[in-house]
């Protein structure tokens, strides 16, 4: 479900499928629900199996105002319970690389199998009566144990470095000089661990009310490895170790209040500890430059100092009344969340270095960055620095529904959602009194203070459905219009309770910034011994900074839908809906820490330029120092906002013979401004691409516009032997638009607004016509052996842009955020089950076996079945190889004439992503 400002998803093979078949082509798929990412701060619905699932259902556009906290669609879940009848099922599915397709790229005759994968997933479910028509009650245990290769192709990689050898040295010499193992690079395998346990029990307490309480019980480890790529070569190593543990319980009270009244009272407690860790052992984080490519060991400088722990209360109580042809609906809804987030970054150290001599000789680097804590001189988890707040959330809705006539039924309410912070954070004089009046003196900062914690105002969200028969057409009009207020992910104000200057320090040392400091910086293996501030001789610093404007309104969209649905005889039926959302509320970052670009770069393609004194930092203290690294200030979009559409046209027929068919067609595309994808207010900034600058981002297509989509299921079910015996098989083709792709520049930042820690930059790139590419300066490039002329270069790059579409289309143009996409794809699976029903007295019992094969057209041909990927959807098709000098800023490139595609194809073993084909055999008995 898409939308510009937010999106729900779906986690797990299932997630190609428009509807979810729990008995169709996906068996046992686990899945979790969740109102928002890992450090979200929300009351999440701990993760549940298939099996614990009675029934699910996906809706996009629920008037109903009871519904909310949500922009994009709504998951509605019910719990299997117990019955007088005591049934259960035991089951196991397996997948490993026996079961699964060699190498699908490359030559047939080096093909091989993915290297030690297993995915299994295994458990059982009971439930019974306690006390016949009284207590019932109901477990699930649901048991997870994943082992996923990510083997990668060297041969596919753009960077500057073709032989093998000298990345297999590179690793040899940091066990020989520093004791460290890096890990391989060909096949960084994750691992996933996970037990999930749902305990239930429902007790009818009299004829007027009943009580259902129940637990979910999640324990998991993501062994999280970042696989490389064309654009990246990840060390094993750089990765981090996940653990986390989710406990819930919840209370639910239905009662009936009178002859025309009920009311329903849910009382949920959810704990949760997040503790990610790096992988291997402690080390700096290192990355080298290496032309068009990256290449990356030590562990991940975002998983150093990382903790997560949540206590979140809801409270939700709905009472309904019938008065005569209304039907309304009223009650609350209120969260409370005790929020405590330890997240410094860098605090192993983070070099960057130009190439793998200049590491290995110990030189200077390009750029170094370190974090630490101001307060402690703790390194890990348990540092006070940490965000430490406490935040409730309130809902109040009222909502009609009347029947004027037997086929019309009409809806209408109003919901009303607000934030209120609990905690007050620290406040910085250093902050308030000089750096505030200085960012003031060049931005709106709307309010924003340090200490402040921001108003959030009350949201409004009006919402009115209807939903008409018309019998002697067999037809159904539905449709409505409304406001859907969404969620704040806590982690987003959460950094004014640590990235405040007090709690996180910090700086950063590069060619524009501290760039004295480079000259005495080398590298330092001890990760506790990194250099500091007075050691590098910067001084005075105080890292990050977030503020938010003193008032900031939640994510907010206006949405309308209409729909017609037909049935047309003998078991068809069709469906038609369009969908349009407007984004009223969005979120908006500036980096107040520059002062604004005063300068333009020439050639084609002139773009804004910052200033290349300080990083372009405004000046606070007298001697025009400034402490901070960055000052993100979060607000709300002042101008044009974002906006999705989408359009869908359906048919299914069923029969009573156990046929089953679907077919639909889906165009849809979202425009955004900020998709909001990261936990970090920097990481908001700083990874979108533009071409002048993170502070003048406008709309483009969202990271979710969905493109075109074709779904096609069919399914027969064969019952013979006297129904002990049944056969089922179903296939189900998915062709979808590849994802949105930007085209952006490696090695250096043109508008020099923000010096990332690696090679890659977010600036869009000037896509040459061939006259401006005749006139444009390129230095000569060394790729493995090979030294290319700048004729070389530009020629190379000419047959490139010729030869793919959207570059060859928009000549002359900036490209665009988001404006490519990667190719379409098409995948079929097939799903095989065998049923043995056994009737022994009154009982019956069933044995089941399947065989799912994920992408059977792979199977069928190793060329087909393609899935592609980009990492963070960008490609860097151009080297920026910096202005001729700091008065001349005519820029000067490179390109890798050996790179063949922007995008990789995918080396992934989940099968909603593989390019190969992978299988599964299941077993299950129901008794």
């Amino acid at each position: 479900v898409n939308g510009s400002e937010g999106a729900v998803s779906i986690a797990g093979q299932n997630n190609r499928y428009n509807s979810f078949y729990v008995d169709g082509a996906v068996n046992n798929d686990v899945f979790g629900l969740s109102a928002s990412g890992t450090n979200g701060g929300q009351a999440a619905i701990a993760p549940l199996s298939i099996d614990a699932i009675d029934q699910f259902q996906v809706v996009i556009s629920p008037f109903d105002a009871s519904l909310g906290n949500f922009t994009g669609g709504g998951i509605n879940a019910i719990t299997r319970s117990g019955t007088n009848k005591t049934s259960a099922s035991v089951y196991y599915f397996l997948q490993n690389q026996d079961l699964a397709g060699k190498t699908p790229t490359g030559l047939k005759e080096r093909a091989v199998k993915y290297n030690n994968f297993s995915k299994k997933t295994y458990g059982f479910r009971l439930g019974g009566a306690i006390t016949k028509n009284k207590l019932f009650y109901f477990v699930n245990v649901d048991l997870q144990r994943d082992v996923r290769p990510q083997p990668f192709d060297f041969s596919q990689y753009n960077g500057n470095t073709k032989d093998i050898n000298v990345l297999n040295s590179l690793a040899a010499s940091l066990k020989t000089n520093f004791n460290y193992d890096a890990g391989g690079f060909l096949d960084n395998t994750e691992e996933v661990n996970a037990d999930r346990i749902t305990a239930r029990l429902d007790w009818n307490i009299n004829d007027r009310h009943k009580l259902s309480v129940s637990n979910r019980y999640t324990k998991g480890l993501r062994v999280n490895t970042y696989s490389s790529s064309s654009s990246t070569i990840n060390y094993y190593n750089d990765g981090y170790d996940f653990p986390t543990t989710t406990n819930s319980t919840s209370a639910e009270l239905k009662s009936l209040v009178g002859k025309s009244a009920s009311n329903k009272m849910l009382v949920t407690y959810t704990d949760v500890n997040d503790d990610r860790k790096p992988m291997g052992q402690n080390f700096p984080r290192v990355s080298i430059r290496d032309g068009s490519g990256t290449i990356i060991f030590g562990p991940d400088n975002s998983s150093t100092s990382n903790l997560l722990t949540q206590k979140n209360w809801s409270f939700y109580d709905e009472f309904k009344v019938t008065l005569g042809k209304h039907a309304l609906k009223l009650g609350v809804d209120y969260e409370y969340n005790d929020v405590f987030n330890t997240f410094i970054q860098n605090t192993f150290g983070n070099y960057t270095y130009n190439s793998i001599p200049d590491f290995l000789n110990n030189a200077k680097p390009f750029s170094y960055v370190y974090g630490f804590s101001l307060i402690d001189k703790v390194d890990g988890d348990n540092t006070k620095a940490a965000a430490a707040f406490k935040i409730a959330k309130g809902s109040m809705f009222l909502n009609d529904e009347i029947r004027p006539t037997e086929n019309l039924t009409l809806s209408y309410g109003i919901r009303a959602d607000y934030y209120k912070f609990l905690s007050k954070p620290w406040s910085d004089d250093y902050t308030n009194n000089v750096a505030i009046p200085k960012f003031a003196q060049y931005y709106d900062l709307q309010g924003a203070k340090s200490g402040l914690t921001p108003k959030v105002p009350i949201s409004f969200s009006p919402r009115f459905g209807f939903t008409y028969k018309i019998p002697e057409e067999n037809m159904v009009v539905r449709g409505g219009v409304g406001i859907f207020t969404g969620r704040i992910p806590l982690v987003w104000p959460g950094g004014l309770y640590n990235n405040n200057g007090i709690f996180v320090g910090g700086y950063t040392a590069s060619s524009s910034v501290n760039p004295n400091a480079l000259n005495t910086i080398r590298f330092r293996p001890n990760p506790t011994a990194q250099w500091t501030p007075s050691e590098a001789g910067v001084g005075f610093t105080k890292g990050p900074l977030n503020l938010v404007a003193a008032e900031f309104s939640t994510p907010k969209l206006f949405r309308t839908s209409i729909a017609v649905d037909k049935k047309f005889g003998n078991g068809w039926s069709g469906t038609f809906e369009g969908i349009f959302s407007k984004n009223l509320n969005e979120i908006y970052y500036t980096n107040i820490n520059l002062l604004p670009p005063t300068e333009v770069s020439l050639g084609p393609g002139s773009r804004s330029v910052y200033s290349s004194v300080n990083g372009a930092k405004i000046p606070l203290n007298v001697d025009g120092s400034n402490p901070y690294d960055n000052a993100i200030l979060l607000s709300n979009n002042k101008g044009k906002t974002g906006y999705s559409y989408s359009f869908t046209l359906s048919a299914s027929k069923r029969t009573n013979t156990g046929f089953s068919f679907d077919v639909s067609y889906m165009f849809g595309n979202a425009v955004a401004l900020n998709d909001g994808t990261s936990s970090v207010n920097l990481s908001q900034w700083r990874f979108m691409e533009t071409v002048n600058g993170r502070n003048a981002i406008t709309r483009s297509n969202s990271d979710f516009s969905p493109g075109h989509r074709i779904f096609t299921y069919v399914s027969k079910k064969f019952e013979y032997a006297k129904k002990t015996l049944a056969t089922t098989i179903t296939l189900a083709y998915t062709g979808q638009s590849g994802s949105p792709l930007s085209y952006v520049y490696s090695t250096n930042n043109m508008v020099r607004d923000d010096v990332p820690s690696s090679g890659n930059t977010s600036d869009l790139i000037y896509i040459p016509s061939k006259n401006d590419l005749a006139g444009m300066t390129f230095l000569s490039n060394t790729v493995g052996s090979t030294t290319y002329s700048a004729q070389q270069q530009k020629d190379a790059l000419e047959a490139f842009i010729q030869s793919n579409p959207y570059l060859r289309n928009n000549r002359g143009k900036f490209a665009e955020r988001n404006g490519s996409r990667l190719p379409f794809t098409n995948i079929l699976d097939l799903k095989i089950a065998q049923d043995f029903n056994i009737k022994v007295g009154a009982k019956r019992y069933q044995f089941q076996l399947t065989y799912d094969v994920f992408n059977v057209g792979n199977m069928i041909n190793r060329t087909w079945g393609r899935n592609y990927f980009q990492s963070n959807d960008a490609f860097a098709l151009i080297q920026n190889a910096g202005f001729v000098s700091s008065t001349n800023l005519t820029p000067q490139y490179r390109f890798n004439p050996t790179i063949v595609t922007p995008w990789n194809t995918s080396t992934s073993s989940s099968p909603a992503y593989a390019a190969r084909w992978i299988s599964q055999v299941g077993l299950r008995f129901n008794f």
